[in-house]
């Protein structure tokens, strides 16, 4: 985030599948209304409406806020910009989220912290089911992992349960950060995250070149997205069936700006996100597709999948019935 500023370690991620003829990339250009971006921003970044509708415009859908620092017993800190930063992005209908940059030592001064950061973001009206986020990552916290266990009780005995741990990847490969709360990750130059299981990725620290960091909301925590279904009875018209010509078996990611098609794990409502998206136009062979209420999903190995409708075959493939 907007510190002193970390240094995210570059992993070439080898790819999960094996099976593509294509390439598997988080882009920012890529498929529909499945995973949604938001944005972070503190005092260096505008406080004005025109600033937080220039993002919305993109397809961004939330922003998250720093909003304090420290705390009343120490170095506090309170970003000047926070509470016309909250009305300019609410106003801009983005959902808006809450950080604290941590510099807490020991478990007493992580709830001292905790305690400023509540009380600060009630004095500008956020509801403790607002999603608030640990900014986990400066270099001088002598242990970040419980006091940041500390930190994160003490704002649940607050009422905050809406809780995030942030940090770079290098530090939850280290285990210096719990995982206790949904984790969201920065990690920069890569296809993925590089953490399993992260709720959101933060991707770039220069989005359109505007100086702002930008992430991936995997779950919708921070768009307001986590109730994708598939709507309809969910009834499966048929188990999976195998292609008798796999070459001719292709489909083709389309293009809609501002999301990344996801990869699932299983398909329908019960699908789990896979932590992946696919390139806009790679090309991939399908194994298998299945019906779901009139939705044909396409299986890339495993039990990987991707939904039809996003693909240049979204009525599925006539070789594989």
């Amino acid at each position: 985030m907007h510190h002193s500023r970390k240094i995210v370690q570059k992993l070439g991620i080898a790819l999960l599948l094996g099976i593509g003829v294509g390439t598997a990339t988080f882009v920012s250009n890529a498929d529909a209304a499945i995973v949604g971006q938001f944005a972070d921003v503190a005092s260096y970044q505008p406080d004005d409406v025109v600033f937080f509708k220039s993002l919305s415009t993109n397809k961004i859908a939330g922003v998250v806020i720093k909003l304090t620092e420290g705390s009343a017993d120490g170095a506090a800190y309170v970003n000047p910009k926070a509470g016309a930063q909250i009305k300019a992005a609410q106003a801009a209908g983005l959902k808006v989220s809450l950080y604290h940059y941590a510099q807490y030592s020991g478990a007493q001064d992580a709830k001292n912290e905790a305690d400023f950061f509540a009380d600060t973001a009630a004095k500008y009206n956020l509801g403790t089911d607002t999603v608030v986020v640990a900014d986990v990552e400066d270099s001088s916290l002598p242990d970040p992992y419980n006091d940041t266990v500390s930190f994160q009780s003490q704002l649940a005995a607050r009422g905050f349960n809406n809780q995030v741990t942030y940090s770079m990847a290098s530090w939850f490969w280290a285990n210096k950060v719990p995982r206790n709360y949904p984790i969201w990750v920065a990690n920069y130059g890569v296809n993925m995250p590089g953490v399993d299981n992260a709720t959101a990725w933060q991707y770039t620290n220069n989005y359109n070149g505007q100086h702002v960091d930008m992430s991936y909301d995997f779950g919708g925590l921070f768009t307001g997205t986590s109730s994708n279904s598939t709507g309809g009875t969910n009834i499966d018209t048929g188990t999976p069936t195998t292609p008798t010509v796999t070459q001719n078996a292709v489909a083709q990611i389309k293009y809609v700006p501002g999301y990344g098609i996801a990869l699932w794990n299983g398909y329908a409502s019960s699908r789990s996100y896979a932590g992946r998206t696919l390139k806009h136009a790679s090309r991939w062979k399908v194994l298998k597709q299945t019906q779901v209420d009139g939705h044909y999903w396409y299986n890339l190995g495993g039990n990987q999948w991707i939904e039809a409708q996003y693909t240049d075959h979204p009525n599925g493939f006539s070789s594989l019935s």
